[in-house]
């Protein structure tokens, strides 16, 4: 039913696509093949809305295809992201073991350099990165509709703990149990109401308390890492470069700072030959990732104690401030024509 015979390589590399993002899967495998050197399989998980001929140009690459099924037609409860995105599931069902290992990565992601480190996580453990949020932030916050099964869910699970985000993920399969992907669609149906990311907070549930970080370096995120880390754009490096915020523009958009390089990969997808694979770009050293970790660091702590400076110096105004507004609804509610004088007079 889905794709063709497996080449039988020990891993493979997979991305999610629905028909309107099938030139980002393009420029996924592209980059993968032309800078990550990537040489374990490919595949495609095509969501329901994707035409035959449009699976073509994948098939002819040597690509497999994984056909996902629709899992519900309603938007996701909180979230920004489309239903399409629930397909991830699909990675946890028995068609994987075929494979020792599996590596997904969403579509929009630039790849830079070697990924394969992620062909190597550690047994019955899923390698993602944090994604700087707790496990609470990835619910919507309690409203009276949902309260009772907020609470339900803070009973069930210690939501203090560090989230992952699941835009990128390795395994080997052997954690894929019978139940996994039955597993992980009950626990959506019972809990994702609350998903304030998709199928995100799912996962995190599923694989709660068992999971592995990666270093970032492997989930850059540009916006994060000018804001938190001090690192402009055209300086950043990195081995995934990861575009998840909705509200900046993602790299396929002309006006992005990475358009041209999002578009030097997708016009070479065209050249991908998977039974000749290429070199990567560039291939991290240990001492490397750990020396630009180390900049990074200091970036943030040096940034940090700048916000830390600008709230200490202005923490005396803003009192300031805060307190005559305390005073002035005092006022209005006490004598609402006083408060009227007193917020109309001018000096002479």
């Amino acid at each position: 039913m889905n794709g063709s015979e497996s080449k039988n390589k020990d891993s493979v590399l997979v991305t999610l696509a629905n028909r309107a993002f099938l030139d980002q899967a393009k420029q996924l495998f592209s980059s993968a093949y032309w800078n990550g050197g990537w040489k374990g399989d490919y595949l495609l998980l095509a969501h329901e809305d994707v035409p035959e001929e449009d699976l073509v140009w994948f098939r002819k690459k040597g690509i497999e295809v994984f056909m996902c099924r629709a899992l519900t037609e309603k938007p996701i409860a909180g979230a920004k992201h489309p239903s399409v995105v629930l397909d991830k599931f699909y990675l946890f069902t028995p068609y994987f073991k075929q494979w020792n290992r599996v590596i997904f990565l969403d579509a929009d992601i630039i790849v830079r350099a070697s990924i394969e480190r992620l062909a190597n996580p550690k047994d019955a453990l899923l390698a993602t990165s944090a994604n700087g949020t707790s496990l609470r932030d990835e619910f919507i916050k309690q409203k009276r509709e949902n309260g009772r099964l907020f609470k339900e869910l803070k009973k069930t699970y210690r939501l203090a703990g560090k989230a992952f985000n699941s835009g990128v993920m390795a395994f080997r399969t052997k954690i894929i149990r019978e139940d996994a992907f039955d597993t992980l669609l009950n626990l959506y149906n019972r809990f994702g109401g609350l998903n304030r990311y998709g199928e995100e907070a799912t996962f995190n549930l599923y694989f709660y308390k068992n999971w592995d970080m990666l270093p970032m370096l492997y989930n850059m995120y540009p916006h994060r890492a000018y804001y938190h880390f001090g690192i402009p754009h055209e300086e950043l490096r990195g081995i995934i470069i990861h575009f998840v915020y909705e509200n900046i523009e993602k790299p396929w958009i002309k006006s992005s700072p990475f358009y041209e390089e999002w578009n030097v990969n997708f016009q070479k997808a065209d050249e991908i030959d998977i039974s000749r694979p290429q070199s990567p770009a560039k291939t991290w050293t240990m001492r490397e990732e750990r020396a630009y970790l180390r900049k990074l660091s200091k970036g943030g702590i040096s940034i940090f104690l700048k916000k830390a400076y600008r709230e200490t110096l202005f923490a005396p105004y803003r009192f300031f401030h805060w307190t005559l507004g305390r005073v002035g609804k005092l006022i209005k509610a006490i004598s609402p024509s006083l408060y009227r004088k007193l917020k109309n007079m001018r000096p002479a």
